[in-house]
């Protein structure tokens, strides 16, 4: 049983016990609902590890934890989910009011066990194929038609490369945040990944001339029936900007999941001949900041598009486009 955040007494009044309620609210905010719930589900496999050698899981050994991370890196979990796990495990011996398995780790097992699993049990970064605007072109020529799925999954195959949209933004994405300007559009991104504490961001997409993102957006709201304000309360439509269809491509009012996103891009590149396995839902995001790359885009317009809280990660791309310009070989190889 977890110890309470803040103490509760018989005696205090009603009203500020109500106010003690909503502070256990805000300290679980604490915690992104991501994280929530994926520790949730590392503390149950810790919970049945221990369960299945009869030994404590709460306060659990320091051994027993550094076993833990040795049997989960040999059935194939990677370093990093690993290292979350260990995290979890010493969030809920603290929620119990215990001692983290890390913290009365004297000898250190669990900090040297998770530096040999991530030694012997290093994985290669996987990186998945950008769609540049030629791929992405050919994509969008693969989905042929005027019916309302196709004019859906072109507007979020654009769309999702012009502003550089993480997966589970388009998915999140609503209508009053997409706000149409005679040079493009203007994009409120409420809540990101790196953005937990949501300070929010605007992003512009301009109109296009090869892509036509905004061209593709509205097309697609007005198929939808989601442009211009509500006949019933003469405001601003409201919900998610790419919803989910039924298999007959009635529309519906559910906004599309992540993996949609995934499984277009996968299909689209399957379409147009590339090999699927090479790209993801990343490939767009991807996409956006290679081919800005290669057109020598400036650095930092590139970051404050992309929401990316490093420039060196976005200089990677830059690299990569730059690798052959004035190569050090150029004159004798």
């Amino acid at each position: 049983m977890a110890r309470d955040l803040l103490p509760l007494s018989a005696d205090l009044p009603a009203d500020l016990l109500a106010e003690i309620e909503g502070a256990r609210d805000t300290l679980a905010a604490a915690k992104a609902g991501s994280t929530q719930k994926a520790y949730a589900s590392d503390w149950a496999r810790f919970c049945d590890f221990c369960d299945v050698r009869n030994v404590e899981a709460l306060p659990a050994h320091p051994d027993i934890v550094a076993l833990f991370a040795h049997v989960e890196a040999e059935a194939g979990s990677a370093p990093v989910t690993i290292a979350r796990r260990v995290a979890a495990i010493n969030h809920h011996h603290k929620e119990g009011g215990f001692p983290s398995p890390t913290a009365r780790d004297a000898a250190g097992v669990i900090a040297q066990m998770m530096a040999g699993v991530r030694r012997k049990y290093a994985r290669k970064k996987e990186q998945k194929a950008p769609a540049e605007a030629e791929v992405l072109k050919a994509m969008l020529a693969t989905i042929e038609g005027m019916g309302l799925r196709a004019v859906r999954d072109r507007a979020i195959l654009a769309v999702g490369m012009a502003g550089a949209f993480r997966r589970s933004e388009l998915a999140a994405m609503n209508l009053p945040e997409v706000i149409f300007v005679p040079s493009g559009m203007r994009i409120t991104i409420p809540r990101s990944k790196r953005d937990q504490e949501q300070h929010g961001q605007i992003i512009a997409i301009p109109e296009g001339r090869f892509i036509r993102p905004v061209t593709l957006l509205k097309h697609w709201l007005h198929e939808a029936g989601l442009n211009g304000l509500d006949p019933l309360t003469g405001t601003a439509r409201q919900g998610p900007v790419f919803r989910r269809l039924t298999r007959s491509d009635t529309l519906t009012g559910d906004p599309i999941s992540d993996k949609t996103v995934a499984r277009l891009v996968k299909a689209a590149a399957a379409a147009a001949g590339l090999d699927p396995a090479l790209y993801s839902g990343h490939s767009l995001r991807a996409g956006f900041l290679t081919e800005a790359a290669s057109k020598q885009a400036n650095l930092f317009k590139m970051k404050d598009h992309s929401r990316h809280k490093s420039l060196d990660t976005v200089a990677d791309y830059v690299r990569d486009a730059a690798m052959f310009d004035d190569h050090a070989g150029d004159q004798f190889l």
